[in-house]
C-alpha cells in the first residue's frame, strides 16, 4: 500500500450517508439486507457520490510558492458505529470491492479511483471504535490524536508518519451543533447529508469546496 505523508481525509459514516433511511433508494436496497460475495449493501447513487467524491478530490491540485503542483489525496476513515464491528467492517470492504469491480468493468476509471484511494482491502484507519460519545467528540478525538506528523494510525498499518492537510466528516448528524452548544469552527468541515437521501452529488460540491479551501490554505 502507498503510504502518503499528505492526505485529505474524508470521515466516512454509513447509516444516512451511503445507505439511507427509508425505502428511497433506486435499487431496492434496505437497511436489513447482509451484504454477499456478489451483492453491494449500498445503492448505486450513494456509492457513485463517493466515487465523484474520491475522483474530485484526486484531481485537485495546486502551485505552492515554490511552483511544486500538489495533488490532492483522499483517505477514507471510519467514524461510523459500524467500526465497533469487525464483520461490518469486513461487509463495508466487500460492498466497495463489488462495485468497483462492477462499475468498473464498464469504466475504468472507476476502479482506478478506488485502487488509487487504497480503501477495497482496509480503511486508512477508523475513529477510536472503543469510544463512544457524540460523534463530534468521537470525530475531533481522532483528529487532534492525528494532526502531527509524528502520529501513526490508529489500526497500526502506517509504518511511515503522515499529515492530515484537509478533512471533511461526511455524517447525517449535525457535528456543528451539539447538545446546546455550537461549534462553528466545524462549519469548514461538516458534511451534512439528508438520512433519506444518503450522499448526493450537492454534498459532495460542498465537500470538495471545503476541501480546497483547507489544502490552499495549507500551502500559503
Amino acid at each position: 500500500m502507498r503510504m502518503p505523508n499528505l492526505v485529505d481525509v474524508i470521515l466516512l459514516d454509513i447509516d444516512g450517508v451511503l445507505l439511507p433511511f427509508g425505502d428511497n433508494t433506486s435499487d431496492g436496497y434496505n437497511n436489513n439486507e447482509t451484504s454477499t460475495q456478489d451483492s453491494c449493501l449500498f445503492p448505486d447513487n450513494t456509492m457513485h457520490a463517493l466515487t465523484m467524491l474520491l475522483q474530485k478530490m484526486s484531481n485537485l491540485s495546486f502551485n505552492t510558492t515554490s511552483n511544486h503542483v500538489k495533488n490532492g489525496n483522499p483517505v477514507l476513515v471510519l467514524s461510523s458505529t459500524w467500526r465497533a464491528r469487525p464483520e461490518f467492517i469486513r461487509d463495508i470492504l466487500n460492498s466497495f470491492q463489488i462495485y468497483a469491480n462492477k462499475k468498473g468493468s464498464k469504466d475504468a476509471s472507476i476502479l482506478q479511483t478506488w485502487k488509487e484511494a487504497n480503501c477495497l482491502d482496509s480503511f486508512f484507519d477508523i475513529t477510536d471504535p472503543s469510544y463512544h460519545s457524540t460523534r463530534h467528540d468521537e470525530i475531533m478525538k481522532w483528529v487532534k490524536e492525528n494532526t502531527t506528523t509524528s502520529v501513526v494510525g490508529e489500526n497500526k498499518k502506517h509504518k511511515k508518519s503522515f499529515v492530515v492537510r484537509s478533512w471533511i466528516a461526511l455524517d447525517d448528524e449535525d457535528i456543528v451543533a451539539v447538545e446546546g452548544q455550537q461549534h462553528k469552527e466545524m462549519l469548514e468541515h461538516a458534511v451534512q447529508t439528508n438520512s433519506s437521501n444518503g450522499l448526493t452529488k450537492e454534498d459532495v460540491a460542498l465537500g470538495v469546496e471545503l476541501i480546497k479551501k483547507q489544502i490552499s490554505r495549507y500551502h500559503e
